[in-house]
């Protein structure tokens, strides 16, 4: 992904607002799915002496679930309804898929790479391949191949680790951007699934939402929007869309009169699996504007986000930096077991208060203290008033509850 001659496409650069990838036609994605560059003056002579030799590296010890999981692939796709070009494309898929992890052996595949993979095959090789050609330029297989390795590498590098772990870390980032956007109800539904986890967001993240939206534009768009807000973006878009269910499972809740927290565990994750309608430019706009504006409210920074304590300095979300977006320091994390890449990614208990439950408290009780104060004033003399504030002050910063502020009326009351 380095320098080269000419003015590079770059694919995946900032957009101002999610709105712009809404009415982008295909053409636009195909030039800003990833950042790839491929420079117009270039022959093909180094794609084809590069991509015979992926095939004769070592088969990778994931190719019989790759290709297990081809064989069910390009079956909702308007695109690749004909059988015939299914099956042509299936080929291209697993060629692709098996050459990055040929490429990388540290990677390990999973289940749902294959339909992310599946989206950027269709978008930067749209047409469909003549029935004597695997591809109908080797240049335009370089890309689609040079493409997914920057995915794998890039974006979805956490997902690929040995283990979940990384994984189990982003969800935990994921309830607590819902923690910090409505706490009321990110409680509820952890109360709800008690004391089991919420995976309601797990194929979301895996597949980047590829896998539950019916058409290749919609997977464009989603894709578009994740790629130019880099790889934390996918976690915004999951709490978006635990939060938009939270209508639903109130309603659900008002019709057996009982909170939210008290429906049954699989009907709540019923209800959170469900994917809106994303077919429409309005319906994507929506989901997506919500997901921007809680990326924008509550970065990965923010304190009551706390993605630094839930996963180490090596996971996709910190290293996909302007100045450390290198295939070869890509690589190096890659190959680090699925646990290095994690601090603490076990759930918070249901029965301790989250740390932004007890964050709000802190900002709430100076609040209490001072309508208090107001209550109480008339009960001191003047002079006593500063000696109140001063040991209500106290108790409260250590802790107290409205016992102690009564206690320290009597401590500042005269003898």
């Amino acid at each position: 992904m380095g320098g080269g001659r000419g003015a590079p496409r770059r694919l995946g650069r900032a957009v101002d607002r999610p709105a712009a990838c809404m009415v982008r036609r295909h053409t636009s994605h195909r030039l800003r799915l990833l950042r790839v560059e491929v420079h117009a003056d270039e022959d093909d002579a180094p794609h084809a002496a590069m991509l015979p030799s992926r095939a004769a590296l070592p088969a990778h010890r994931d190719e019989a679930q790759v290709a297990l999981d081809v064989h069910r692939s390009f079956t909702t796709y308007a695109e690749t309804a004909q059988e015939d070009v299914r099956v042509r494309r299936r080929t291209q898929l697993e060629a692709v898929i098996c050459g990055t992890l040929r490429q990388y052996p540290a990677l390990h595949y999973y289940q749902g790479f294959h339909d992310i993979v599946s989206v950027v095959l269709l978008t930067l090789s749209p047409d469909t391949p003549p029935s004597d050609a695997a591809w109908p330029t080797t240049r335009e297989r370089f890309r689609v191949q040079r493409a997914v390795d920057a995915l794998a590498l890039h974006v979805v590098r956490d997902s690929m680790a040995s283990n979940m772990d990384p994984v189990l870390g982003q969800l935990k980032i994921v309830r607590n951007i819902v923690r910090a956007a409505d706490l009321p109800y990110a409680l509820a539904l952890e109360r709800a699934f008690a004391p089991a986890q919420n995976l309601a967001a797990l194929p979301w993240v895996l597949t980047l939402l590829t896998h539950d939206v019916p058409d290749v534009h919609s997977a464009q768009c989603l894709l578009d929007f994740v790629l130019s807000h880099g790889a934390p973006a996918m976690l915004y878009v999951a709490a978006a869309l635990v939060l938009h269910h939270k209508d639903a499972l109130a309603r659900a809740a008002a019709a057996g009169r009982r909170p939210i927290e008290a429906l049954d565990m699989p009907e709540v994750h019923h209800t959170l699996a469900q994917v809106p309608p994303l077919d429409t430019d309005p319906a994507r706009y929506a989901l997506l504007s919500r997901a921007e504006a809680l990326l924008q409210t509550y970065p990965l920074t923010c304190p009551a986000v706390r993605a630094h304590t839930v996963l180490a300095s090596s996971s996709v979300l910190f290293t996909e930096t302007p100045t450390m977006s290198t295939d070869a320091r890509a690589l190096s994390y890659a190959s680090l077991p699925g646990h290095a890449h994690t601090l603490d990614i076990a759930a918070t208990p249901r029965d301790e208060a989250p740390a932004d439950e007890k964050a709000v408290q802190v900002v709430r009780r100076p609040l209490a203290a001072v309508a208090l104060v107001h209550r109480l004033r008339p009960l001191l003399r003047p002079r006593d008033t500063a000696r109140f504030v001063l040991a209500a002050s106290l108790s409260l910063l250590f802790g107290g509850s409205v016992l102690s502020v009564l206690l320290a009326v009597q401590l500042a009351a005269p003898p």
